[in-house]
């Protein structure tokens, strides 16, 4: 195992991580916490057959914009690693990271980025964004997970949560048993409850006078300022159209913005906490024209489900590893589709998703890059997809 190496920091590449080599050429990818241009001392960990590992062990000539990291326990909890730098420097650098790995991912279809609309969004809040989260829970108070490692290291609060679920987190973990687990807050009336309450959080819309009522363990936006954006940013791609599918549609994020902007919506929904949410705000929000069914998103049945209901237009808001297979096929395939936004918080994923639809002659009309998640190196990813949308923004 070669030992310590100061490194220059060459650029960041997907996850965070910086890239550098030996002299020889030999690639070394540094955990997240540099970046480009910056020398540092670093600790091969792994060597693998074509590049090494490595955990960086001192910045030996920073960036001039690093400052120190305003939470004491960054070091050792590594969930906020680019929180050393101003945010304005760090959207740079997604962005950037954003446009050579959709370039890398198009490159075999001969798709271009070219004249393309880039929509590059970001929230009021760098800080304290957050309204849910997970945390560890030892012996009634709250801890995070080590760095590398499974050991865990009690806290008090994080920067990154709202300030009532920061303020709020030691209390709520007092009644909970030892484990992992997921604490979400409301917007509304900041209330703080873990998954597995009987309680309904009520998240409020922006331009609506209705909310989301959602389980706490029901997947939601936890960037819930910014998400107002991006609700906006997806229905006015499919306003106008007369019947949308919202595919993984949790507790009704778009579905149910989406029903005031078009006829008939389907939102579709496997996980069944999510789906009783979504009935229930739809009900309770008079949104007759919403229709909700639970369905294996992954599975050859969507086609068929989607046939009948015939849209015109599609959300696919799935999880970070993607769509099923099948389940996208069909999808690409559906007659009478016209357009699709396709939201994705790992644009890898999403890339090799989109893989069918460009050989089903799909095309980009447009793309969005919302900082949901600062500090970090996450990005949410918009893509707006029309069928044969024209040359140049295939």
């Amino acid at each position: 195992m070669i030992s310590d190496q100061v490194l220059q920091v060459e650029k960041l590449i997907w996850r965070g991580r910086g890239l550098s080599r030996l002299k020889s050429g030999k690639i070394v990818l540094i955990d997240p916490g540099v970046y480009p241009g910056e020398r540092v001392r670093v600790r091969i960990s792994k060597e693998k057959k074509d590049y090494l590992q490595a955990a960086w062990t001192d910045i030996v000539d920073p960036l001039p914009e690093r400052r120190p990291h305003p939470c004491p326990a960054a070091d050792s909890c590594g969930g906020c690693r680019f929180g050393t730098l101003p945010n304005r420097i760090q959207l740079h650098f997604k962005h950037t990271l954003f446009l050579k790995e959709l370039e890398r991912a198009l490159r075999p279809f001969s798709c271009t980025l070219t004249d393309l609309p880039l929509e590059i969004l970001a929230g009021p809040k760098a800080w304290r964004y957050r309204w849910r989260g997970q945390v560890h829970v030892r012996n009634g108070r709250p801890h995070f997970m080590r760095m590398g490692s499974r050991d865990v290291v009690p806290f008090q609060d994080c920067l990154l949560l709202a300030r009532p679920l920061g303020t709020g987190l030691s209390k709520a973990c007092q009644t909970l048993p030892d484990g992992k687990h997921t604490l979400a807050c409301s917007p509304r009336d900041a209330r703080v409850a873990s998954a597995g309450e009987a309680v309904r959080l009520e998240l409020p819309l922006s331009g609506h006078d209705f909310s989301l009522k959602v389980d706490p363990g029901v997947f939601f936006q936890a960037n819930w300022l910014l998400n107002q954006d991006l609700v906006q940013y997806v229905t006015g791609a499919l306003s106008g159209l007369d019947r949308v599918a919202d595919c993984y549609a949790g507790a009704g994020n778009f579905a149910l913005p989406l029903c005031t902007v078009t006829q008939k919506v389907l939102a579709l929904e496997s996980n069944p906490e999510a789906v009783a949410c979504c009935r229930e705000s739809a009900q309770q929000a008079g949104l007759d024209n919403c229709e909700v069914q639970r369905i294996d998103l992954a599975g050859r049945q969507i086609g068929a489900v989607l046939e009948r209901f015939g849209p015109q237009g599609l959300v696919l808001d799935p999880p970070r590893t993607g769509g099923g297979k099948q389940g996208l096929l069909a999808l690409s395939r559906l007659a009478g589709l016209e357009r699709m936004v396709w939201v994705s918080c790992d644009l890898v994923n999403a890339c090799r998703d989109l893989r069918p639809f460009f050989e089903q002659n799909w095309r980009i009309r447009a793309l969005a890059l919302f900082d949901m998640f600062p500090q970090t190196w996450h990005l949410e990813a918009v893509f707006v997809l029309e069928r044969g949308a024209g040359k140049g923004k295939r």
